[in-house]
């Protein structure tokens, strides 16, 4: 018997089982003809990053490709399109070898000069010597082991079905509560092997470890957006520079405003944190990160004074479950204070990160 959660997923979906619900629901959105100038914005948007991702696919092969995750808006939009392309992956590997499957191909009306690229995917990436702080600074995980339903199946290796995701989670040193919890029911929900790195060693040192943690990775799904610090100049694929691990940084959403991002997860009903019905826009940690002020229900409310009263308690802060009666005040205090993340529109992208302090 088949149980089904309150999302809507079998309790236990395998991975080609998920990527099919998955790849289902975003095929009959994309089908639909447009009612709004931003279900038109998304769909547009949707089909190029869903073309840069078969373009992973078929240049590295699953087993060479990981994901960075960290439970926000943008990487779980990324998580999604790079769900529905592995349906076409697994697919293309059942019928035929997996040096077979190219972009084109699966995405046929969808043209290939949209997707950008500083330095052309390759398997043939730069290569680092042993980095001498590599076993001082592991906070958390083994290496992943190697079995059975993760054998190598690149271009250069011929078929099989992976049967979890390489991911990567590098967390604030104060992480909220919420984010984690969720973290945690999306490795189970889309089956990510997951290995975690505390942020204050660095972005740098941590994709060096998870490198050499698992050395088949040449290419990571980041999800930036143009609008994000540094995301400026960035295009589809970009080669990592300046001293860091050597590596294709893949953007398949950089192109995408913030209502994008909504309208995208709002109209296929997909679960995100709960953070963000609480006015939270960006999320990074418990001590750099609040509420938008630009979504307080009570403008003349000044932010810093509100919280000072006690009018807005700030989400995640304290040791308490998330089940008990303290977090219960906080969370309807800030749904009382806050508008949900979605309802931020007047110039979105510019006031999204008004809530972090760096």
């Amino acid at each position: 018997m088949t149980t089904t959660l309150s999302n809507g997923t079998a309790a236990n979906e395998d991975l080609p089982a998920v990527c099919r619900r998955i790849n289902s629901k975003l095929t009959a959105f994309l089908s639909k003809p447009p009612t709004t100038d931003r279900i038109r914005s998304v769909q547009e948007h949707t089909r190029i990053s869903l073309l840069a991702i078969a373009k992973a696919l078929e240049v590295y092969g699953l087993d060479h490709i990981a994901i960075s995750f960290n439970g926000g808006k943008d990487c779980l939009v990324l998580l999604i399109l790079f769900l529905a392309v592995l349906d076409e992956y697994f697919t293309s590997n059942a019928q035929k070898p997996a040096t077979n499957f190219t972009a084109a191909e699966v995405y046929p009306n969808t043209l290939e000069s949209l997707v950008t690229a500083s330095t052309i995917p390759s398997l043939s990436l730069p290569t680092e010597g042993t980095d001498p702080l590599l076993g001082q600074e592991n906070e958390n995980t083994p290496p992943a082991q190697p079995n059975g339903n993760n054998i190598p199946n690149g271009a250069a290796n011929g078929p099989s079905i992976s049967q979890k995701i390489h991911t990567v989670y590098i967390h604030s040193s104060h992480p909220f509560a919420e984010v984690d919890e969720f973290v945690a029911r999306c490795v189970k929900t889309y089956h990510l092997d997951l290995l975690r790195y505390d942020e204050k060693g660095g972005m740098k040192h941590a994709f060096r470890v998870f490198l050499s943690q698992n050395p088949n990775v040449k290419a990571i799904f980041v999800g930036t957006r143009r609008t994000d610090p540094h995301g400026g100049s960035l295009k589809h694929f970009d080669l990592t520079d300046g001293g860091w691990p050597g590596f294709m940084r893949c953007h398949p959403v950089i192109d995408w405003c913030y209502a994008d991002v909504w309208g995208f997860l709002r109209e296929l009903d997909i679960p995100y944190c709960s953070l963000y019905d609480l006015g939270y826009t960006s999320l990074g940690g418990t001590t750099d990160t609040h509420p938008n002020p630009a979504l307080q229900r009570r403008p003349s409310l000044d932010h810093s004074e509100g919280l000072a009263n006690g009018d807005c308690v700030v989400a995640g802060e304290g040791t308490s479950p998330l089940q008990d009666e303290a977090t219960k005040e906080r969370r309807k205090s800030l749904v009382a204070c806050f508008k949900p993340a979605y309802e931020l529109e007047f110039e979105a992208d510019s006031k999204e990160r008004l809530g972090r302090d760096r």
